[in-house]
């Protein structure tokens, strides 16, 4: 889970961005996990996150703070290949200099939704 730091309605640095998300989904991509969800909207190659005005938004639905991110990977190697990525030093500098909440846990068993703006888009029948 990630969220705004205290007091972040004054200080609009202290807010999650769109890009923070970003970050934080490609460093879990390249840690290993293998599917990955931000507030229940499952996220493929195709997911966009942006910005649209103060909201951030995920395949063009907006997402409410906090942001639960959900990730299905090994808990044994995640968090600490996690860690050692560019995303895994960006977040904890936010976390440890901007105040932000950035906190991860395993689980035994996680189910994600899947994705229901996936399409098939180009295929061939099989030779």
């Amino acid at each position: 889970m990630v969220d705004d730091a205290p007091g972040s309605q004054t200080d609009a640095r202290d807010r999650v961005l769109d890009q923070d998300l970003q970050i934080l989904v490609n460093g879990l991509w390249e840690s290993g996990a293998e599917a990955i969800s931000v507030n229940g909207h499952r996220l493929s190659t195709l997911t966009a996150i942006r910005g649209a005005g103060e909201a951030i938004t995920v395949d063009y639905r907006s997402l409410t703070r906090p942001y639960v991110v959900e990730a299905i990977g090994d808990q044994r190697t995640l968090p600490a290949t996690f860690a050692q990525t560019d995303a895994g030093a960006w977040w904890n500098d936010l976390s440890r200099n901007r105040g932000m909440s950035f906190a991860m846990s395993g689980a035994d068993e996680l189910t994600l939704a899947a994705d229901p703006g996936m399409v098939l888009r180009y295929a061939r029948p099989a030779r």
